[in-house]
């Protein structure tokens, strides 16, 4: 059975590649793994999650699967072969000695191109069969003559890689303003993405120079406790809405108690409805049917019947 593992070339540069389980790989084990058109010297960082395959063509169908138009077609997972001996340390310490002298030869190249990029690391394969440049830079930067000038120096195969300012930052490492080593060079297996709105939800201070790393981006740990301040937002705006649903329900009346407070009134104070032809009665009733000064009201058909 075959398992996947994170290993780490140097910082910054790391890939998964597939073990056998019989190996019994642990963190920080340095084994050789076999790539494309290399061999490398690298370091075990942790066994990915996932269970055990049989073949290399299982991990392969898997792959596919889930990264498709992720990774280059063609181009297969690599396998450690080994565990690192002696002899490959020190073979792997003398490819880091070139790998510093390579590094010098091609500021010197950079320089004299006149290119507008920060080179950052170099490395070189463990079979030195290539060697890789780390550079960064604000912008796409046209270095095709810069590449057929290393790889006639150095006689080898030799690859450019642009990285952003955060890989920049994890590849150098230092000290960031709370006194650790930066999360990025140290734990972070990856960049997540990170806005302004999650310092505005934990209450701080909006500063750049507060809430910025020293790659000029926002801080790596102010993801740590989004999630918390996110979830206690709502819960507490869930909880003010219960609570004025609450107060507006106390404040309003009911209306069955109020129509029968109103009926109470009318009762005691006499002003019930009475229909129109009740009041009407009462209005005949109250009409004398001569006033002081003898004139007599009559109805209408009194005095048809007078005129007939």
């Amino acid at each position: 059975m075959k398992a996947l593992y994170k290993v780490s070339v140097s910082a910054g540069l790391g890939y998964e590649c597939i073990a056998d389980c019989e190996l019994d790989l642990q963190k920080g084990d340095q084994v050789i793994v076999r790539c494309e058109r290399y061999l490398d010297f690298t370091s075990v960082e942790r066994r990915c999650p996932g269970e055990a395959l049989e073949d290399e063509a299982a991990f392969e169908r898997e792959r596919a699967k889930n990264c498709k138009g992720r990774h280059i077609e063609g181009q297969k997972i690599p396998v450690v072969l080994r565990k690192a001996n002696g002899l490959d340390q020190a073979k792997a310490a003398e490819n880091d000695e070139k790998a510093r002298s390579a590094h010098n030869k091609a500021l010197e190249r950079i320089k004299y191109h006149a290119l507008d990029m920060k080179l950052i690391h170099t490395h070189y394969a463990f079979d030195r069969k290539i060697l890789v440049f780390q550079f960064s830079a604000e912008g796409r930067i046209d270095f095709r003559e810069l590449l057929r000038d290393l790889s006639g120096l150095f006689h080898v195969r030799v690859e450019l890689r642009q990285v952003g300012v955060r890989d920049e930052t994890a590849i150098l490492g230092g000290i960031g303003t709370c006194g650790r080593p930066f999360c990025c060079a140290t734990f972070l297996p990856s960049f997540n993405s990170i806005n302004v709105k999650m310092a505005k939800q934990q209450g701080l201070s909006l500063n750049p120079q507060n809430i910025s790393g020293c790659c000029g981006r926002l801080k790596c740990c102010l993801q740590y406790e989004a999630e918390f301040y996110r979830n206690l937002a709502q819960q507490q705006k869930i909880q003010a809405g219960d609570e004025t649903d609450d107060e507006e329900a106390n404040q309003r009346p009911d209306k069955s108690t109020s129509r029968e407070q109103k009926k109470e009134k009318r009762k005691t104070s006499g002003n019930s409805p009475q229909s129109p032809e009740a009041v009407f009665a009462e209005g005949e009733q109250d009409i004398p049917e001569a006033n002081g000064d003898g004139f007599e009201f009559t109805s209408e058909s009194e005095t048809e019947g007078g005129k007939a």
